[in-house]
């Protein structure tokens, strides 16, 4: 008894100890990310990815989905591979915005494997844009998102500005060396690298200034985009300039033939033609023959097993408000019901909704990941740190994602549309049983009515005020009442953190207010779809560079009418995954 009371406790030990690779699931660890891109004069891009990966499945012989390619029009030069037997027979298939990665080989369980791929990016790259009056060229590309947590990404950009050639090494690459040439660059603070260094062009002898930016430990869907400026004498074209992609083939030089060759009569020449066009019809005409005589034997093709995606039919994850409101998109109503859930719970006080401020109650609260980081984005001042709305979301995308990991998201989406929309006729329901004095701000029907699109509209009343005959009786005209409260409430809440958000990315909204119509009808036809994508998804201002561009361009601005299917292709189709 006693050794198998010993032999029961190691076994749970163990399966206690395997619990959290378990409920990680994701198929690979994505150990590095090596990005090097060199840039041309006509604001082109070589760019050389490699890719390094632990496998942490049963295996694979390929990688579902890599891209988007940015832009449509590139080449694809090369792609090669190594693993721990030696190199991998690489081929890429699809295109030109995705593309599946055949490995040539399966991959086995904790060993590591390299992928590399190396295209050109065949029109320019960069926008036009003025600081201070000088004009400069502003880069519009980024490296491709994954769906899973990447351990470490550089990105490595050798500069068409040449430097002196006596510098030859990283130190000698000065801040005034850099400040010198124009080149203006974001915040390098957010990065856990920003380097210079000098590149040498052996043919030519010149050097150039170049540097490498580093980030760790990104998160899924994060977008790493360094953003910076080049003087326009250096990049004097734009996205709309024609680069011609090949030089005109010039007409080959025809040479006599030499002296002493076999030089056949026009009769002969007349007479092979004809004798040559026999022989290649009867030749023709056996193999044509041959090919339907012949029946095509049997042959044996196993089953292909996709092992490179998770979703199951049916299955449903446990969200909540906030979660839902992530997951169709909606970041505006994701603050907001954080916020939300914050002051019912005590720790915050809604101070003002417009603009949104708070009273921070209990500082020392027990939090989640996005509570915690919607707490630490409150300034002195109570309102919202507009750079800290991307950590916000993405901290509730860090919750989302390991409960997506295997679900059906159009199961998913159609669930949680019926309970936000049953969300009204609860409350009803609860309040025709138990009539409230007044609306019960801490109801759990409360996120749920604040994330609906739906709005109570009461009976149409006669000139007297009364309710024409056939309207609702009194009972729904009280809860209507009761609502009414929450409806203003939620408006000035939402109101007071889209303020807080479109100040953070109004940019990107003066860029694309023209695409939908200005005012609120376009930004109401696209709320939940392109507005929330853009905004969160995205990560604002990559949207407007990378995404808005190429793909999710044509996704958001054709899709967003179907209200969901822009959230799916802004945060699921336009990312990398295994």
């Amino acid at each position: 008894m006693r050794r198998t009371a010993m032999v029961l406790l190691i076994t749970l030990a163990l399966l206690m100890l395997a619990m959290p690779a378990l409920a990680q699931g994701d198929p690979v660890r994505l150990d590095a990310i090596d990005v090097y891109v060199t840039v041309l004069e006509d604001g082109r891009l070589d760019v050389r990815y490699t890719l390094t990966f632990t496998e942490l499945e049963a295996g694979r012989d390929r990688i579902q989905q890599v891209g988007p390619f940015f832009p449509r029009e590139h080449t694809i030069v090369s792609a090669t591979g190594e693993g721990p037997d030696g190199p991998l027979d690489v081929s890429l298939q699809g295109g030109p915005e995705f593309y599946q990665v055949n490995l040539g080989a399966r991959t086995r369980q904790n060993e590591t494997y390299r992928v590399m791929i190396r295209y050109t990016a065949d029109r320019s790259v960069f926008d036009p844009t003025e600081v201070e009056g000088r004009p400069y060229a502003a880069i519009g590309w980024a490296p491709f998102q994954w769906a899973l947590p990447i351990t470490r990404q550089t990105i490595t950009y050798v500069l068409p500005i040449e430097l002196p050639s006596d510098i030859t090494e990283p130190e000698q690459v000065t801040d005034e060396i850099v400040d010198a040439t124009g080149l203006l660059t974001e915040d390098t603070t957010a990065y856990d690298r920003w380097v210079y260094f000098p590149t040498p062009d052996e043919p030519t002898g010149n050097v150039y200034l170049s540097f490498l930016v580093q980030r760790d430990n990104l998160p899924p869907e994060a977008q790493m985009m360094p953003r910076f400026f080049l003087p326009a004498e250096y990049i004097t074209t734009t996205r709309e300039t024609p680069i011609p992609l090949t030089p005109e083939t010039p007409e080959p030089d025809i040479a006599p033939p030499p002296v002493g060759s076999l030089e056949l009569s026009q009769d002969a020449l007349s007479l092979t033609c004809c004798l040559g066009a026999l022989i290649t019809l009867g030749v023709l005409g056996l193999l044509i023959w041959a090919l339907r005589k012949r029946k095509p034997k049997s042959t044996y093709e196993p089953p292909e097993i996709e092992i490179e995606t998770f979703q199951t039919p049916g299955v449903v994850p446990d969200l909540n408000a906030i979660e839902t409101a992530f997951f169709m998109g909606n970041s505006t109503k994701t603050i907001a019901l954080i916020v939300l859930a914050l002051e019912q719970r005590g720790v915050v006080n809604i101070v003002n909704h417009s603009p949104l401020q708070l009273e921070l109650l209990q500082p020392d609260a027990e939090l989640n990941a996005y509570e915690k980081a919607l707490v630490d984005a409150i300034k002195e001042d109570g309102t919202i740190d507009r750079s800290r709305i991307s950590d916000i979301l993405a901290a509730v995308a860090s919750v989302v994602q390991p409960k997506m990991w295997n679900a059906d998201p159009q199961a998913t989406r159609e669930t949680y549309r019926r309970r936000i929309d049953t969300a009204w006729d609860e409350y009803e329901r609860e309040y025709r049983r138990h009539p409230q004095p007044r609306p019960v701000f801490h109801s759990p029907y409360i996120p749920w009515i604040i994330l609906s699109d739906r709005r109570y509209t009461g009976a149409p009343a006669t000139g007297t005020g009364a309710p024409r005959p056939g309207g609702p009786g009194g009972l729904a005209q009280a809860a209507g009442e009761a609502i009414a409260p929450i409806e203003r409430m939620a408006d000035n809440l939402t109101r007071g953190v889209e303020e807080t958000i479109s100040g953070t990315v109004g940019r990107i909204e003066e860029r694309i207010s023209g695409l939908f119509g200005d005012g609120e009808a376009g930004y109401d036809a696209c709320h939940s779809a392109c507005h929330s994508a853009c905004h969160s998804a995205c990560v604002h201002d990559a949207c407007h560079s990378a995404c808005v561009h190429d793909a999710c361009h044509s996704a958001c601005h054709s899709a967003c009418v179907c209200h969901s299917a822009c959230h799916s292709a802004c945060h699921s189709a336009c990312v990398s995954r295994f």
